[in-house]
């Protein structure tokens, strides 16, 4: 029911000179008075419909960046709103406190809530009614049609809290605002001791900024075989295992919880345990299987090395194009109601092509899909301030390449993908070594780019060992990760020469001291 009291409270909040009051309010109020609008099933009284249609056209103005001044005056020259001079001229000088202030923006967010929750209420009782009264054509059909209307409303349950979570400024007038709010979100977002390490000295300490930093989506390319699951998987238990306490300044969020978040469409999760403790223990499957076997508590020995970090890991396992992005903010949430906003260090997702696009995004052409998927990563890394690490598929290209040659263009299907990617390194097996990866870092929005790194693995373990930078960078390859890649030749064994660039360093004069051990807490 729409009562007067709540409709004077926001003449108070619309009326007040205020920097908390701002579009967003005025957008807020428009749309719970549209929700009663089309709602409401009784009369209402004539005074308090004047003041409902009032306020939702002074909403109108206030959203179209009209002043106050301007705004009043122009309701008050219509005979319609005349009578509310005395009401709106109260109410413009009303004083109030800050904590009445509170109050009315939470009777506000509650309304918003409502109606965001109950805007599917009518789908849901022509549901309820075809059941009741057995009007449906076919099972099937009702049943279809309940299981949409539920998802719709749990997708807008979801969607609001997600935009209740959101952390980040909406505007700042650098002569008149405080600056402390927006200087506190830098710090959370970029010191080193907020910031999701890799466990790779190279990438934290010469790509990124200690590690992966808040909000920001990171994609990882490669093609089949090429090591770009392991990677990530070890991304995930190197920051699960990274000893804070060694890092100065960092004691205190050495003991804060610290949660990452593992979800896989290409790996089941007796897949996703078994490449946990195999890369820890530098075990082989054969190895492990064998401590399984013999009754090697593999709970405890995982948890005694993360443990002694507050960490945990959350490992989650959907088929193939069977979850959206959306989905993937219900698993947020069910964390986050577990165990808090702020424990979210890192959420890893294996891969983005196997993602499925949200309905009301879908579209034939698979490549805008994809752009879908990768813009709905982006927000939600956003929204909840966290990292999102994820991976994608390379074109054909480049299983005939060398690291020279990798270059943006092999982002298979979509450039959106690269246009909403905060950070994108391709990545690609050694044809002549089986235990080198060739990394190429070829967008990075807060860092450097150009960089090529090498890492060296051992895939019978899962594990990436160390990793080291390529010094030299040429012209020619500084185009070819910039997008314009210069040809090249398909590489066969018989009659090219491809060196181990670990066994061999001093042939492409890489100094010995730029090989970087892995450093990840265990």
């Amino acid at each position: 029911m729409l009562t007067e009291s709540f409709i004077n409270s926001c003449f108070s909040l619309v009326l007040k000179d205020d920097n908390k009051i701002n579009t967003v309010i005025y957008r807020d109020i428009s749309e719970i008075l549209k929700f009663y609008r089309t709602k409401e099933n009784i009369d209402i009284p004539i005074p308090v419909k004047t003041k409902f249609d009032c306020l939702e056209k002074m909403c109108e103005l206030l959203k179209d960046k009209k002043s106050i001044n301007t705004t009043i005056d122009s309701v008050l020259a219509s005979e319609k709103f005349k009578s509310l001079r005395n009401f709106i001229d109260d109410k413009k000088e009303e004083y109030f406190p800050e904590s009445l202030k509170d109050d009315y923006l939470n009777q506000l967010l509650l309304r918003k809530k409502m109606v965001s929750l109950f805007s599917g209420y009518d789908a849901l009782e022509d549901v309820m009614s075809e059941f009741k009264e057995s009007s449906y054509d076919s099972m099937d059909d009702l049943i279809g049609n309940y299981e949409n209307v539920i998802k719709k409303l749990n997708a807008d349950m979801t969607n609001f809290n997600r935009l209740k979570l959101m952390e980040t400024s909406a505007s700042l007038d650098t002569s008149s605002d405080d600056f402390s709010s927006v200087l506190d979100n830098i710090i959370k977002k970029y010191a080193k001791q907020n910031v999701t390490p890799t466990g790779f000295d190279i990438l934290d300490s010469v790509v990124f900024n200690g590690g992966f930093e808040k909000s920001r989506l990171y994609i990882f390319g490669g093609g089949s075989g090429s090591g770009k699951s392991t990677l990530m998987n070890n991304f995930t238990i190197n920051a699960a295992g990274y000893n804070w306490k060694k890092i100065k300044g960092s004691e205190q969020y050495a003991k804060e919880k610290k949660v990452y978040i593992y979800i896989t469409l290409e790996n089941t999760i007796e897949e996703a345990l078994l490449r946990t403790y195999q890369p820890m223990f530098k075990k082989t499957l054969e190895k492990t299987i064998e401590d399984i076997v013999n009754g090697v508590d593999i709970k405890k020995k995982i948890n005694d090395v993360w443990d002694k970090n507050n960490s945990i890991v959350i490992m989650k396992y959907f088929k193939p194009h069977s979850i959206s992005s959306l989905d993937i903010a219900g698993v947020v949430d069910e964390v986050i109601d577990k165990y808090g906003i702020d424990s979210i260090k890192g959420l890893y997702v294996d891969y983005l092509d196997k993602l499925k696009a949200e309905d009301h995004l879908k579209n034939e052409l698979y490549r805008i899909e994809l752009g879908n998927i990768t813009d709905s990563l982006k927000t939600l890394a956003v929204e909840y301030n966290i990292p999102v690490i994820t991976l994608t598929q390379l074109t054909r290209d480049v299983y005939r390449a060398d690291r020279q040659a990798l270059n943006m263009s092999m982002i298979s299907e979509s450039v959106k993908k690269v246009e909403n990617a905060d950070f994108i390194m391709l990545i690609i097996l050694d044809p002549l070594d089986p235990n080198i990866v060739h990394g190429s870092v070829g967008k990075n929005r807060s860092g450097k780019t150009n960089i090529n790194i090498d890492f060296k693995v051992k895939f019978e373990n899962f594990k990436f060992l160390s990793a080291r930078m390529i010094e030299g960078n040429n012209d020619k390859n500084e185009n070819a990760i910039n997008g314009s890649p210069h040809k090249f030749n398909k590489i066969n064994p018989n009659n090219i020469t491809f060196p181990n660039v670990f066994e061999n360093a001093p042939e492409i004069k890489i100094p010995s001291k730029t090989m970087i051990p892995l450093k990840a807490g265990f």
